[in-house]
This record gives structure tokens, sequence and C-alpha cells, in this order.
């Protein structure tokens, strides 16, 4: 079949092109605000193209021209809502800040919907070209951003260090593409499935070897420990809308391939990869939530916190099932707005160079700005997984989803970390609530960022209070990742 399917298509073109309209409208306007409005028009009508592939969820819908195939199953059209609203929180995040931090640029936005573009294109990937080939649009992108503060030495450095290291772990992806097209002779997810499976197949040590380097690409994307040490400074060093978007939205797409990856391939290679994927997963548990405590900033803090919810994820990897795959794409809208609604109180707490985030400048928090420190407990305890947020739902999902598939030691060891993890979340709540100010804070100005962070409060709030009707739309339709032949 060589048609090509353009409502599959529509949500990624649409963003494509609105990048560029962007691009063009920037170039005629003073200010940056009419192009962030064009972007979010854009992302309203890539929803709304997105809306009835998600409805149908059908598996068999693909672009297969060329070779390459573009998936508008279920988990795809989820995972793309997800982008689409990560996207949207983080150009209103930008809305005001890019003015007040001195950053705005003509570029800004049409590099955001470019990397939401890649993102996208990740999530409906069904086979390895499609997939390398989102994954660096949307890489290349943030690579850009990250260093978006030019006058700034740590965000200089920040985003050379995501490059380099980007780049590396590009090459050992591309690789492990090669390897495993030379062990099956195609790029395609479902028939390199067949042909591993297939009697009589006798280079299953080469797709291994092309799987381990597969799981080394997508483990440093997605920040699983030892490939994590970027996050940390890239996190502190790059502008807040930005890490913001980064935790979010980057961490979606990723998600999505590894499950796409590893429901796939990997059930059909060597059982030692999938325990080399669980050992990534308990260390980067340990190290990203004990590396948390010692933390004296809340921006690195929270990165630190967002490489610990990478290995939360990562259960949900493991599990390969619909369970595990329902259980991603709930907790993904959960962190999506628990994550930027915290980075959003942190834009109206620092200053034009997101400076003042150190732990003792939230110390009576409380009693100055009572409604910016009631939404930052809100976060931070759904970060944390209290009941009954949304926070604390997702891991309930997660936690049950490998448990289910036999990972209960896993499962045990992700609980305890959670509760190493409520430490250094309370002491920020603790900080707010129980010290005396030391500080007096600046004055939240930005209506748009106060609207982001009433509307994450709300739904964080909501979320937990009624869990299912998001876990209902995500198990609509029969079959679900029957392209992945489970």
């Amino acid at each position: 079949m060589n048609d090509i399917h353009w409502p599959v298509l529509a949500p990624a073109l649409t963003l494509l092109t609105t990048a560029s309209a962007a691009l063009l409208l920037a170039l005629f306007v003073k200010s940056s605000k009419p192009v962030a409005v064009l972007s979010l028009v854009g992302l309203a009508v890539a929803a709304a193209f997105n809306l009835p592939l998600f409805v149908q969820g059908r598996a068999g819908e693909a672009l297969s021209s060329f070779g390459l195939s573009y998936l508008a199953d279920l988990p795809s059209t989820a995972f793309t809502f997800i982008i689409l609203l990560g996207t949207a929180l983080a150009i209103a995040l930008s809305w005001d800040y890019l003015k007040r931090s001195g950053l705005e640029q003509p570029e800004y936005y049409p590099l955001l919907l470019l990397s939401a573009t890649g993102a996208v294109v990740v999530a409906a990937a069904g086979d390895l070209i499609t997939l390398i080939l989102g994954l660096e649009i949307m890489s290349l992108a943030v690579y850009v951003l990250s260093t978006w503060r030019t006058h700034a030495k740590e965000s200089e450095e920040a985003g050379m260090k995501y490059f380099l290291l980007g780049a590396f772990a590009s090459a050992f992806f591309i690789y492990g593409i090669a390897l495993t097209f030379g062990a099956t002779g195609s790029f395609v997810f479902t028939e390199i499935a067949a042909a591993l499976g297939a009697d009589g197949f006798t280079q299953l040590w080469l797709a291994s070897l092309g799987g381990l380097m597969l799981l080394v690409g997508l483990g440093f994307k997605l920040a699983l420990a030892p490939f994590h040490q970027w996050a940390p400074d890239v996190y502190t060093g790059a502008p807040t809308p930005v890490t913001a978007f980064m935790s979010v939205v980057v961490k979606t797409a990723v998600v999505a391939a590894l499950i796409r990856v590893f429901a796939t391939i990997f059930p059909e290679l060597t059982p030692l990869l999938t325990q080399a994927f669980a050992v990534l997963i308990a260390v980067t548990l340990i190290v990203a939530n004990f590396g948390a405590l010692m933390q004296r900033g809340v921006k690195r803090l929270l990165a630190y916190s967002a490489v610990a919810h990478a290995g939360y994820l990562g259960l949900a990897v493991l599990a390969a099932s619909d369970a595990g795959m329902r259980a991603a794409i709930w907790y993904l809208l959960a962190y999506t707005l628990m994550n930027v609604g915290a980075f959003a109180v942190l834009t109206l707490l620092t200053d034009k160079n997101d400076h003042g985030d150190a732990i003792e400048r939230f110390n009576g928090l409380g009693r100055t700005r009572p409604w910016l420190a009631a939404a930052l407990t809100i976060f931070l305890l759904s970060l944390a997984g209290i009941p009954p947020l949304a926070g604390f739902a997702a891991k309930i999902f997660v936690f049950t989803a490998a448990i289910t598939a036999g990972y209960v030691a896993l499962a045990v060891l992700a609980i305890v970390t959670s509760v190493v993890a409520a430490f250094y979340y309370f002491g920020v709540v603790r900080a707010m609530y129980f010290h005396e100010a030391e500080y007096d804070p600046p004055q939240p100005f930005s209506r748009t960022t106060q609207a982001v962070v009433a509307v994450t409060a709300i739904g964080t709030v909501l979320l937990g209070l009624l869990p299912g009707w998001w876990y209902e739309l995500i198990t609509i339709g029969q079959g679900l990742l029957t392209v992945a032949g489970l």
C-alpha cells in the first residue's frame, strides 16, 4: 500500500504549517504576542484534526509511502493530545516571560512548534526511520531553545552539554537502527517482530546488540540513570518555560517511542535486554530521588524530580501491555498538569534571569503570597503522590501495571523511593508554611501565567478526584496496540 492518508498526517502538517507561518509573521510584527496567538490557533486546529483519529482509535490506518509507516492508532493520538497540551501551556508561560527577561526573538514560538511537530511524529512512528526523523526534529529545536538566554553562561553551557551528549546518544540510536536492519532486513516495527519470531532466524545476537543500542539512545532522551547527567544542568540553565516544555513534551514523545519499541521488538529478543531496562529503572529511581534530597534550588530539585518520574514511567513501559500503555498515558497527562504548574509558579517568584529559587527564598510564602503557596503545595504534593491528587492515581495505575506484569520487587522499590521523594517535596512546603519570611518575593504580574497556574492546579485536583473519565477515554475501542502485535 502506497496511499497517503492525509487525515492521519493532518496534526503534524498543521503544526509544521503553523510554524512556517509564525516565522513569516514574526518578520512583520514588533511584538511576539501575535506570533504566540497564531501558534495557539495552530495547536487548536491540530487538536481538532487529531480528535476524530482518537475517537476512531484504529491501529491499521497509516502512511506507508516510501517504506515508511505513520500510525493513527489510539496510543499515538492520545500521546499527541498530551504533546499539544504541553506545548500550549509552554506558550502561555512564555507570553510575558520573554519580554520581562529580554528574550523576545521571532524564532522562539516557531521553534516550539517545530519541536512539537517532531514529538508528534515520534508518537506516531511505525518504523525506525520515521522515529529517528521525529526525534531529531524535536531535539534540534530544543537544543537551540535551551540556550535562549545567550547572555547567561549557565544557559550556554547547558545547551552545549545537551547538544554534545544528545548527538552522542543519537549516534548510538542510529547505529542500533543499522544493526537491527542488518539482522532483520526491515525498519518497520511489525516486520521486525515478524522476522525475529520466524523459525530459523539466525541473527539474534546482532538484533540484540541493535536493541541494546536503541535502549541506550532512548534512555538518554528520557534521562534514565546513568544517562541523566545532562538533565539537572540543562533544566536549570534553560529558560523556565523551555524547561517546562522539555519536561513534559519531550518526555511524552520518548515514552511513546519506548512503548512502541519495547512492546514490538524487545519481547522477541534476549531476556537480558528486558533485565537491563529493569536495572536502568531501578538505578534511576534511587539516584534521582536521593539526588534530589541534596538540592537547595527548587528548579534543580524539579529537574531531579523529572528524572525520578522518568523511572516511574519506565515501569509502565516495562509492563509492555495494554494496562501499561494506558497507565503511561494517564500518568503523562497528570504529570503535564502538575509539572507545568510547578514551573509556572517559579516564573512568578524568580527574577528575570530565573535566579532566586533557593529553598530559603520560599520561607513564609504561605503568608506573603498565599495563593501561590497553595498552588505550589498542590503541585508538589501531587508530584509526591499524595491522595487525592492526580499524582496519586497516576502512581497507582503504574504500580498496578508493573505488579500485574510480574515486576513486584521493582514496584516495591518505586513505592519506597516515593516515600523518599515526599521528604524533599515537603521540604519546600515546610519552608512556605513553617518558616518566617526572609525575602520579599516579586509581585506576580503576568495574568497569563497566573491563569496557567490556576488551570493546572484545578486540573490536578479534578483529575485526582475523578480519575475515571480519562482512563475510560483511553480504553475505548478494542485491540489497543494491535500494531505492536499485543
